[in-house]
């Protein structure tokens, strides 16, 4: 956390606890130096936070980011860093506009993709039925990855009150919630291609762990990544500020084009 202070001088840091409920207290004591806030997600089922970041973000803005003053809520993961300031690795996201990370046409990685192969795609075609009978979908549905996601304050007060189906994850439906309120998707740039092994070494959503060499050789480059998931190591503020004094070049993005603009 001190970390992202560190990148982005001014930012304020609201938590999303999703963890054992028992342990809130203590990690909001433990974090009360850097977050102005920490909110407690309550459900049964662990996964149910894993999956529904949509639900949670949505929980989350009407209990507690209605009252804030804020353009775009970044949503940064335990397990996902970040080498340059937010302003830097979002400047090609326009105002109003959805980041959202390895943005492609559904309809390419269909029969691969977990949530939308057998048996999962049950799920699928049930969110799909949902959305074309309650809301008129007729558009192209877009596959994503949930870590980079980037939500304007404008598409948070749009879903406010939309009764969010618990089907498929939020990967599928974040995209079909944008779509519905006719606001563009951005790709943020940090997934450039699915099932590929060599793009597993830099970002994935598989588990694969970055490793620190990887990072390491990364930051040194010009036009390197600066965005890196899952990064599962215990590194302390000091060390990642170490690492980030690498990136001693001036970086020219990796701007990736909009995917799917409103109407």
């Amino acid at each position: 956390m001190k970390f992202y202070k560190y990148l982005n001088p001014g930012i304020d840091i609201y938590g999303l606890y999703g963890g054992p409920e028992e342990l809130f207290t203590e990690s909001s004591q433990v974090l009360g130096e850097v977050l102005n806030h920490n909110y407690l997600l309550r459900h049964e089922n662990p996964e149910w936070n894993w999956k529904n970041s949509d639900m949670s973000f949505q929980q989350w803005y009407n209990h507690v980011g209605h009252n804030i003053d804020f353009d775009m809520m970044h949503v940064v993961e335990h397990d996902l860093f970040y080498f340059d300031s937010l302003d830097a690795l979002f400047s090609h996201v326009p105002h109003n506009a959805l980041a959202l990370t390895g943005v492609t046409p559904l309809k390419n990685i269909e029969k691969k993709w977990y949530w939308t192969r057998s048996p999962q795609n049950k799920e699928w075609k049930m969110l799909m039925d949902y959305f074309i009978r309650e809301y008129g979908y007729k558009d192209l549905p877009i596959a994503t990855l949930g870590p980079g996601t980037s939500l304007p304050r404008s598409f948070l007060e749009a879903i406010k009150n939309i009764k969010i189906p618990d089907l498929s994850n939020d990967e599928t439906r974040l995209p079909l919630l944008a779509q519905i309120n006719n606001f563009p998707i951005y790709d943020t740039g940090f997934f450039r291609k699915w099932f590929s092994d060599k793009e597993y070494r830099f970002f994935n959503a598989n588990r694969f762990v970055i490793n620190l060499k990887t990072i390491e050789k990364q930051l040194q480059l010009k036009n390197g990544r600066r965005a890196f998931h899952p990064c599962n190591q215990d590194y302390s503020s000091e060390k990642l500020m170490e690492l980030h004094q690498l990136t001693n070049k001036k970086r020219q993005g990796w701007f990736a084009k909009v995917i799917w603009g409103a109407k």
